[in-house]
This record gives C-alpha cells, sequence and structure tokens, in this order.
C-alpha cells in the first residue's frame, strides 16, 4: 500500500479489472514502482520528504500523477502480448511523463489542496543558477566525421615558426 495511490483508488480506475489476490499483489508492487519514479523527477526540483509523512500531505496532482503511471504499469504488466493493453499503456505512462518531466523543467506547480503553489527549492542552495540549454556552442562547430586534416598543416607550422 502506498501513500500516493492506493490499489483501491486503481481498482476504481481500471473499469472491469478484477483485484484478487494476485492482482492486488502486483498492484501493490507497482505502486511502489511508480511512487519511487514520481520521487525520481519530483526530487529534482522539491523536498519530498514534506510529500511522504501522511497522506494529506501529498500534492493533489502527485496522486493523480501516481495513479496514472501506476495504471499504466499495471496495464503493461497484464497485457499479455494484447496490443490494445500495450498502447493503452503506453499512453498513460507517457502522460503522466511527460507532466513529472514538465514539473522537474518549471514548467508546471505543484499545488496543495487549497490550490497554493507548493515551494520549491528554487531559494535554497539546490537552485540552478545558469545552465546552458539555450546558448549556441562557442565554436559552433559541426560533426567531427566532417572534420579534415588541413593539407597544408606542416608548412602552417613552419612558416609560422620562421617569422
Amino acid at each position: 500500500m502506498g501513500l500516493y495511490c492506493t490499489t483501491t483508488s486503481l481498482a476504481i480506475l481500471m473499469v472491469g479489472t478484477t483485484f484478487d489476490s494476485a492482482t492486488t499483489s502486483l498492484a501493490d508492487k507497482l505502486i511502489i514502482h511508480a511512487e519511487n519514479e514520481v520521487n525520481k523527477w519530483l526530487s529534482k526540483r522539491y523536498e519530498i520528504e514534506n510529500f511522504n509523512t501522511t497522506s494529506t500531505a501529498v500534492p493533489p496532482l502527485v496522486t493523480s500523477l501516481t495513479e496514472t503511471l501506476a495504471e499504466g504499469y499495471m496495464y503493461q504488466r497484464m497485457a499479455r502480448g494484447g496490443k490494445e493493453a500495450l498502447a493503452q499503456a503506453k499512453t498513460l505512462i507517457d502522460q503522466a511523463l511527460t507532466n513529472l518531466k514538465l514539473i522537474s523543467e518549471y514548467k508546471l506547480d505543484l499545488t496543495d489542496s487549497s490550490g497554493n503553489v507548493i515551494t520549491d527549492m528554487s531559494n535554497t542552495a539546490y537552485r540552478v543558477l545558469s545552465n546552458q540549454e539555450q546558448y549556441t556552442p562557442t565554436f559552433n562547430e559541426d560533426d567531427s566525421l566532417n572534420w579534415e586534416i588541413d593539407p597544408d598543416k606542416l608548412s602552417d607550422i613552419s612558416d609560422e615558426r620562421d617569422s
């Protein structure tokens, strides 16, 4: 049983799936996998130990993303080669991971249950002061496979020494 998501919430989302003891055990395991994945992405921006105190401390979007991810993992594991289930699994997993990436890149914020934006680590020592994401490379070099040796290299070196 996870903190962000439960087998009960998965049973509601996965209409038509019977949660017997084997399915519930699988769901418990995959909820842990989903929570670990969510924590991995959120830890880039938030102090996740603040979310791990009680279920009421978990931001609603974290619950939703974890449920979506765990549901995707369930369909993936239960597909047994079925293309529809695998496609549904991929859609759910991609949806969750896309949102987690947006959160980690500061393009999407987490809010608490009252709708207030949750403070992240941007004002702490963990803050990134700059990055090179939009920079043009210093020398704007092309692919190294296109590089050639200067046929006059040795004479250029010799000329430079003579001057």
